[in-house]
């Protein structure tokens, strides 16, 4: 009779276990669905890295855009929280890029064109951001462009941030925040 009692006890156990095992399976699939942005910038380490990149003129930062999130085309309030955002993390050394019919600024600044761009993105991409050349640059893509490049769901405002490659490589990526998060940082 007292080995039968034992059986029950093992078994609920194990059936514990493996539920633990399969939630936690679960919450990490969940966290790490988007791989390319497995990185937040809410992390106050991410936060550090990014600013010590960005101060040696290391960082290549890809907008989607913000201004295709309402009916009329501009969302000012994601607008404002992605400038407020920018204004705590990144105040200066950088180049704006964006296609030549992009509206708006970021920082109070209108962007400079960049022909390649208004084509969309492709495979070359990567290529081409290699070759910005010095400094920091902050692309505002095309709508859909930067879901394409690094298969993350391009929320509008998501800005995905790399680090520039050596030698003409193509740039690594440090690093995503999407609007949401812009108040988290310090």
């Amino acid at each position: 009779m007292a080995k039968s009692g034992r059986f029950p006890l093992l078994y609920w156990t194990s059936i514990g276990l493996l539920a633990l095992m399969l939630a936690f399976s679960g919450w990490y699939f969940y966290k790490s669905r988007n791989s390319v942005c497995r990185y937040s910038i809410a992390e106050p380490l991410m936060q550090a890295e990014l600013r010590r990149h960005w101060h040696r003129g290391r960082v290549v930062a890809l907008m989607s855009p913000w201004f295709d999130c309402t009916a009329s085309g501009a969302c000012p309030q994601l607008e404002e929280r992605v400038n407020a955002g920018l204004n705590k993390l990144l105040t200066e050394n950088f180049t704006l890029w964006a296609a030549a019919d992009t509206p708006g600024e970021v920082l109070g600044r209108k962007p400079k064109s960049l022909p390649w761009l208004e084509t969309g993105c492709g495979a070359a991409l990567p290529e081409k951001l290699s070759r910005l050349g010095e400094g920091n640059h902050l692309l505002i893509l095309p709508k859909g462009c930067l879901g394409h490049l690094a298969d993350v769901e391009a929320l509008p405002g998501l800005i995905l941030f790399m680090k520039k490659g050596s030698a003409g490589n193509a740039p690594a990526v440090l690093a995503c925040a999407p609007p949401d998060l812009w108040s988290e940082l310090n």
